[in-house]
């Protein structure tokens, strides 16, 4: 059809209404439209069809729809009459769509056909960058519930852990790789989210137990999948723990329980420092830092061929040893009154007092497990408290036969010589029970001649252990 004509035929079909407003007008719609009228001829082409299909308003305009498209869904409906809504199709071959077309009726009478397209990889690029934005909406709501970080800033005073804290401090800012060591309750994660908020990174901080995960489920929850990837997958498709943490930290806490299938795949990850989602195929770069924690010795794991040295030296470039809570007995004190305070108001509790005998007792107990037992056993006392009064009563029972067992404290009389006297027969009877009732051996052990010994077992009126 020719230029004049095609004009013409237009100004016909719209009943002279202002064609150049109802063009500015489409071009101004992000989607593609494209409307034909009752035979098939193209009547508006806006911008975003021209740029959608490569095909330019003058030379689609005026034209029939199937010059251009073996199969053109507005063509369809032009033909059927039905609407279709949101379905995925190809007009021009690899060139996927999300199409929406409909009749169009005119004061009630048939005029052909009008549909709205938008390019269906960009929609999928949208909806993912969407999906990312949620999981990790999803992923800080579930962290605040969590309240990780319960123990606020980095509690400490003592010199073993100030150096720690100076150390992380210095190293945080950069971007290399730390390994965390120390036993399990030290305060692993709790130094990890430190160095993480002073390093200036703009992403989250993810924390992930690498024991947790098994062998099988390794791929699909550090490199996330795509939609319909395996049997039983979210149809959704899903971001993994490494996109989650771009930009930012990926703290992997207990490396050390890392299979040797999965320590090759995280080398790789750490090398190339991109992933490929499963079922995928575009590669994803990744911007982020990598701290590690374990309780174990990694080096003897390597000596045993049971954790892969290039991956060993790969995370250990920065090393920090957190001391046990034993060798940080003046620091005992401050996690007592943090966590008193925490627990009461977390649990509408009001502990106006705790007797120096509870002090004493908590300062010389060994705290195996660290300040996650501390902060256990403090959450115990809290919310068992009744007067707000902590007293010896309310340390819980096992703490209590543990130091009887252990003789880690005894309460003396004043007076020096029942005390001196109380003493001696106590460490007496240990001797002899050490030794088996072998006197020799007993005196030699209490640093005192064997006739001594016989002397005070009769003084004392020890029996035979």
């Amino acid at each position: 059809m020719e230029d004049e004509h095609k004009e013409l035929y237009i100004k016909e079909k719209f009943n002279n209404i202002d064609y150049m407003m109802l063009k500015s007008i489409t071009d101004c719609i992000y989607e593609a439209v494209c409307v034909i009228d009752e035979y098939g001829i193209v009547i508006v082409w806006n911008k975003s069809a021209e740029k959608l299909y490569n095909i330019a308003y003058e030379k689609i305009i005026g034209q029939n729809i199937e010059d251009f498209f073996d199969d053109a869904m507005v063509n369809n409906v032009r033909k059927t009459g039905v609407s279709i809504e949101n379905k995925c199709h190809c007009p021009l071959k690899n060139h996927p769509v999300l199409a929406n077309s409909m009749p169009l009726y005119i004061r009630n009478v048939f005029r052909g056909a009008v549909s709205t397209d938008r390019d269906f990889e960009e929609l999928s690029r949208l909806y993912s960058e969407l999906e990312n934005a949620n999981s990790k909406l999803i992923f800080l709501e579930n962290q605040v519930k969590k309240n990780l970080g319960i123990f606020g800033n980095i509690i400490g005073k003592s010199s073993s852990i100030v150096k720690k804290i100076d150390m992380a401090r210095q190293i945080a800012p950069t971007n290399s790789s730390v390994m965390i060591t120390g036993e399990s309750g030290t305060g692993k994660e709790v130094f990890a989210k430190g160095i993480h908020e002073l390093s200036g990174r703009k992403g989250l901080f993810v924390p992930v137990n690498c024991s947790a995960i098994p062998s099988e489920l390794f791929e699909s929850e550090f490199f996330g999948y795509c939609s319909g990837a395996f049997t039983g997958a979210n149809r959704k498709g899903k971001i993994g723990i490494f996109e989650l943490a771009n930009e930012g930290t990926v703290f992997l806490d207990e490396i050390g329980d890392m299979p040797l299938s999965m320590q090759a795949k995280l080398l790789r990850v750490l090398q190339e420092r991109e992933i490929i989602r499963v079922g995928g195929e575009k590669s994803i770069k990744l911007n982020l830092r990598v701290i590690s924690a374990t309780n174990k010795s990694l080096q003897e794991m390597v000596k045993t061929n049971k954790f892969r040295e290039d991956l060993y030296y790969r995370l250990n470039v920065v090393e920090i040893n957190l001391p046990p809570l034993r060798d940080r007995k003046e620091d005992i004190p401050l996690f007592i009154d943090h966590f008193i305070k925490e627990f009461s108001e977390k649990n509408s509790k009001n502990i106006i007092k705790i007797h120096g005998e509870v002090m004493n007792i908590l300062n010389q107990y060994k705290w195996p497990g660290n300040i996650r037992e501390l902060m256990n056993v403090i959450e115990h006392i809290v919310v068992t408290n009744k007067n707000g009064i902590i007293q010896k009563n309310s340390i819980p029972e096992y703490i209590l036969l543990h130091m009887k067992e252990n003789e880690f404290f005894k309460e003396y009389p004043l007076d020096l010589t029942r005390a001196i006297r109380e003493l001696e027969i106590e460490n007496i009877k240990k001797a002899l029970k050490i030794t088996k009732n072998n006197k020799s051996k007993a005196a030699k052990l209490l640093n005192i001649p064997r006739g001594t010994l016989y002397h005070k077992i009769d003084e004392y009126k020890i029996k035979k252990l």
